[in-house]
């Protein structure tokens, strides 16, 4: 049964593909209009909205079947900009994250390699992500207070990964750096604090069968609640949270 199942999803997914086929020849050519040699000031919507549709779909096309929950939460799309952190357990976390908020203009800190993906790279280029080298510690803070001008310039949000590179241990969490925390301090600007669940079982269900994902926003945590702590005590205190909603998850 479970055979039939995968062949009948792979004969679903061949057919969203031809029919999709437009919007990616679309997307791949927009792509070319975005110059490399060029820094951008001011992300763009337009770019903005159009990757985050890829990145729907790349995430629908590996099975992933997202759910939001707590939304609500956040300052309005138009209103105040933010950092949003949250655990990395699947190279679709970005897929998943930027492709259900795409209301809100959002540039990633990630490694300097994701900038080589074809095609992709211009967008991300376009959008104002940040390429960090954790082995540099004099590049990392041009890269943090890069971060903290984008907010505080009410251009666009900021997502970072604190725990660096994935986490193949399910449920669990990794060592935070704490340093990528400084760019909501220097913005002075609230942390959304996100986790996602069950990012783990993709790797495992795509190629037979569909995963449900849930990405919750846990809270919202104002600068006014954060101005006068350290670094490394946010980090504990977003990292107690993200714990609570894994193991709470896992009890469920």
């Amino acid at each position: 049964m479970r055979i039939i199942k995968g062949l009948l999803f792979w004969i679903y997914r061949i057919i969203a593909g031809i029919i999709t086929l437009p919007f990616w020849i679309f997307i791949f050519v927009t792509a070319f209009t975005v110059s490399k040699k060029k820094e951008y000031d001011k992300t763009s919507m337009f770019y903005n909205k159009l990757f985050a549709a890829g990145y729907r779909l790349c995430a629908w096309f590996a099975g992933a079947r997202v759910t939001v929950v707590g939304k609500e939460k956040l300052p309005s799309p138009d209103g105040e900009r933010f950092l949003m952190v949250g655990n990395h357990t699947s190279n679709l976390d970005p897929f998943i994250m930027g492709g259900w908020m795409s209301e809100y203009p959002m540039a990633f800190i990630s490694k300097p390699s994701i900038f080589d993906v074809p095609f992709a790279g211009r967008y991300m280029w376009r959008l104002r992500y940040m390429a960090i080298d954790r082995k540099n510690n004099r590049q990392g803070i041009i890269v943090i207070r890069k971060a903290a001008d984008i907010i505080s310039s009410g251009d666009a949000c900021v997502s970072v990964y604190p725990e660096g590179t994935r986490n193949f241990n399910k449920g669990t969490l990794k060592k935070f750096h704490d340093g990528s925390l400084k760019s909501a301090l220097w913005a002075k600007s609230p942390i959304v604090v996100c986790v996602m669940h069950n990012n783990h079982d993709i790797a495992e269900n795509w190629k037979f069968w569909t995963t449900k994902i849930t990405m919750e926003i846990i809270d919202v945590l104002p600068y006014e609640k954060i101005k006068d702590m350290k670094t490394n005590e946010i980090a504990d205190m977003i990292k107690e949270m993200m714990q609570a909603s894994l193991d709470a998850a896992a009890a469920a």
